[in-house]
């Protein structure tokens, strides 16, 4: 698989140990900003350095890295060079989707309503349904919608609230080797992706 390809949404092995990924991704599920334009940005600003010659689509992270995400707690350290059989921190940009892709974890819970804020208990099964419509020949994403059981409302599954605790997309940045919350994208990073790529970002994390 070459980084041009449609791949699993890692885009690499996943390491040993693995504590969780911060990811990042246009707000609306549907966009999809060029891919390399959005590598050429995230080296331009020192987010990510070199490429990691074992892993498909995988980079270093950059000298302006703790700069662009701000880390929650007192003396965090991470380890960001790759060690034999060890986890360390790095940055994926995974081959583009045709379609919205599911990105979840265990940490993933019930997403709730846009407009009354209640849950929807049966998600499991409205993704599945969900994803294999995309899977049916002809078949449209964008008339994909679940009802709200509660309020009527009518929205695709993928513009409910999922939080911070998964979503969809078609373009992601994966931080790897971060756990939920231990790190969160500075409001100027989310501008100035928000202004090279011409739409607003989100983010959330996913723990395998």
């Amino acid at each position: 698989m070459t980084c041009n390809e449609r791949g699993p949404v890692d885009g690499v092995a996943k390491p040993f140990n693995h504590v969780g990924r911060l990811l990042l991704a246009p707000r609306n599920a549907e966009l999809c900003p060029d891919r390399d334009r959005l590598v050429s940005i995230l080296s331009e600003s020192g987010f990510i350095a070199d490429r990691i010659p074992d892993r498909e689509c995988a980079y270093l992270v950059g000298s302006e890295f703790s700069t662009l995400l701000a880390f929650v707690g007192c003396a965090v350290a991470i380890a960001s060079e790759p060690r034999t059989g060890s986890p360390f921190c790095h940055v994926v940009v995974p081959p583009v989707s045709a379609y919205p892709r599911w990105c979840h974890g265990r940490n993933t819970r019930a997403p709730r309503c846009p407009v009354c804020r209640a849950r929807l208990n049966d998600w499991p099964t409205r993704v599945e349904q969900f994803e294999q419509s995309t899977r049916t020949p002809g078949s449209d994403r964008q008339d994909s919608a679940v009802v709200c059981p509660m309020c009527g409302e009518s929205r695709p599954i993928r513009s409910w609230d999922w939080k911070h605790q998964g979503g969809f997309a078609r373009l992601l940045i994966q931080v790897e080797e971060i756990f939920p919350g231990e790190a969160v994208p500075t409001e100027g990073f989310l501008d100035l992706l928000e202004r090279e790529s011409g739409c607003a970002w989100r983010y959330f994390y996913v723990q395998d």
